[in-house]
């Protein structure tokens, strides 16, 4: 069985997956994440939370679980994706463990898939990528609604996905 795994490429800092048997993945956001954040805890008030996808199961059954939970708590859910040697994945982790997109993405649980493990699930779902980070708005049949994939140059090419984070962050239940 051949196990697909990623590598960045040097040019390109919105990371573009790459079949390499040499990428060893280590602490993923998604990982980082599952201690701090369980599907059953109520989410913080004003947060952005990451919720870790659970390590087995098919995609569309955790993202509309995930999303009702969501909903019932007056958050919106967003499928989130990204690598470890990704730079601007690495900088949106920072950004969102360091509280600076609470103000502006508060409503916001980020279901966090690893694309190093889950690219194939998350394609059988409806998610596909050539890019991460990615972001998707799921629809109430688990499937992407909207989605976005940073693709500029440079850690910060994760700023790409903070319009559409804004607008689905809009549609939050009040």
């Amino acid at each position: 069985m051949t196990r697909a795994l990623f590598v960045a490429v040097a040019v390109v800092a919105a990371c573009t997956p790459k079949a390499s048997e040499d990428v060893k993945p280590d602490v993923t956001l998604a990982s980082v994440a599952a201690s701090a954040a369980s599907s059953s805890a109520p989410a913080e008030r004003g947060k952005v939370v990451v919720q870790a996808a659970a390590a087995d199961g098919d995609a569309i059954s955790i993202i509309r679980t995930a999303r009702l939970q969501a909903k019932a708590q007056g958050r919106v859910l967003v499928v989130y994706v990204s690598a470890t040697w990704c730079e601007p994945c690495k900088r949106l982790k920072a950004e969102i463990e360091a509280g600076s997109l609470d103000d502006r993405l508060g409503k916001t649980t980020l279901l966090a898939f690893d694309a190093d493990k889950d690219v194939e699930r998350l394609g059988a779902a409806g998610y596909s990528f050539k890019f991460v980070p990615y972001v998707a708005l799921p629809g109430p049949d688990g499937q992407p609604a909207d989605s976005q994939q940073a693709t500029g140059k440079g850690s910060n090419a994760w700023k790409e996905l903070l319009g559409k984070l804004d607008a689905w962050q809009a549609q939050a239940p009040k």
